[in-house]
């Protein structure tokens, strides 16, 4: 979350300066509710189990002293893959044509650990950057791989350009991973396969392995999913009601929570010696500002947002929705896309699913519903994999806002002792401290039996 927040307040800078482009701007709230899901209601409160230490810990991330030792340096190289099933490459996007991976590569043989990005993220994200160090400094290889949320991943591995179907972004990932291992550096010796991933990441490191074990192509020994989602369809409409109850409806309160950013990031800045926006600085002035719950939820809100842009106008691009984008003059290298980005924040998540997803798959999945692709998109569809695994494990979080108490007791009763539950650290809150990070490493090691709760 820390890296998202740095992305807020940069938005925030772009938005006082009249900066639109995609990659900035961020959705006011919207009040329509999921055509077809009005009679499945999204359970429990919009803040999920969060309480005040919850958010706090979700945006901040762990205390410095509370964090586990990790090496000084971390070899990185970028890895730039063409997948031979990528769909034609809309000119916009022309420089997306590769895929982009990390790979952090032991000297020696070791085991290989795939770490899969959470909502929109990066391969190479904070939060794959903790994973990284941490694992390498225990001996593991680590090939870091962007969401299938990530516009970079969509445009170069999608075979649908409609990211958010756990079972399709599911295969892409599985087969972009065994072309990447196909162009691993020579000489590189892997003794055994694991995959990790975190929100998001950790509900498509499941249906990776749950495809390996039919594939058998990657042969993953174990998986581990921090901080998963249950349901992707409640988890992102839950999402929805924490944007409109934290920043309300239209415009302008996501102006007024912009200039308070913009006024204390430009304060803050004017009695400093510093010239870089480094992430520590925008973290303090982001302190600065968020006092209340009210504008931590608003934070967190507008984060997922900033997310959900690039899927929505791929997405429109790519299936010829006509949302934002006129399929029959689609924007070509160099045009303005201020106006586009000005729709697209008024979209929310329901309007993803109402608008591109649900389309494309109700077309595309002859027979589906609203109903079945919403079941779907829940782990439960993996679910007797998950429990009868002794190789999946799962980390997660007691207040974590995308969940609700119904959610939370299925994960405990799905992983049984293979589940470390934590009082408290939100959603990610605690990636990286000492004690989440000695259990990952014992729950991939395979000796990790308990006590995490």
């Amino acid at each position: 979350m820390k890296c998202v927040l740095a992305a807020l307040l940069l938005a925030a800078i772009a938005s006082m300066s009249r900066a639109q482009s995609l990659e900035t701007a961020v959705a006011p709230a919207a009040s329509g509710s999921l055509t077809g899901l009005a009679d499945s209601a999204v359970p429990g409160s919009p803040t999920g189990l969060a309480d005040s230490a919850a958010l706090r810990a979700t945006v901040f991330g762990p205390a410095p002293e509370a964090l586990a030792p990790v090496p000084q340096r971390v070899p990185l190289l970028e890895l730039e893959v063409r997948v031979p099933w990528r769909r034609p490459l809309p000119p916009i996007v022309w420089f997306d044509a590769r895929l982009r991976a990390w790979l952090s590569p032991q000297p020696g043989p070791a085991p290989l650990v795939v770490v899969i990005a959470g909502t929109g993220g990066s391969g190479n994200s904070s939060q794959a950057g903790t994973l990284r160090a941490v694992l390498y400094g225990a001996g593991y290889h680590v090939l870091t791989l962007p969401s299938p949320t990530f516009p970079g991943f969509i445009a170069a591995a999608s075979r649908t350009g409609v990211a958010g179907d756990l079972a399709q972004d599911g295969r892409d990932l599985y087969d972009a991973i065994a072309e990447i291992l196909a162009h691993l550096p020579r000489g590189m010796q892997v003794t055994d396969l694991d995959v990790i991933g975190y929100s998001l990441g950790g509900a498509n490191a499941a249906f990776v392995k749950a495809i390996d074990a039919r594939a058998g192509r990657l042969h993953v020994h174990r998986a581990v999913l921090i901080n998963p989602p249950v349901s992707l369809f409640d988890s992102v409409l839950r999402l929805d009601e924490l944007f409109a109850l934290a920043l309300g409806p239209g415009d302008a309160g996501v102006e007024r929570f912009y200039r308070r950013l913009y006024a204390a990031l430009a304060n803050l800045y004017r009695a400093s010696d510093r010239v870089s926006l480094d992430e520590d600085f925008l973290l303090g002035a982001a302190a600065s500002v968020l006092k209340t719950d009210r504008e931590f939820e608003a934070s967190i809100a507008l984060s997922f947002r900033i997310d959900l842009v690039n899927m929505f106008f791929l997405g429109d691009l790519y299936t010829k929705a006509g949302v934002v984008i006129d399929p029959r003059h689609p924007p070509k290298v160099g045009d303005s896309l201020e106006q586009i980005g000005i729709e697209l924040r008024s979209k929310p998540f329901s309007a993803y699913l109402e608008q591109i997803y649900l389309p494309y798959y109700l077309k595309a999945r002859p027979g589906s519903t609203v109903s079945s692709l919403r079941a779907a998109n829940r782990l439960s569809i993996i679910g007797t994999a998950l429990a009868q695994g002794a190789d999946y494990y799962a980390q997660t979080n007691r207040d974590d806002l995308i969940l609700d108490a119904e959610e939370l007791a299925w994960l405990e009763h799905t992983f049984g002792p293979r589940i470390a539950v934590y009082d408290h650290g939100g959603h990610l809150g605690n990636l990286g401290e000492r004690r989440q990070v000695g259990d990952l490493l014992d729950m991939l090691a395979g000796r990790w039996h308990g006590g995490g709760n």
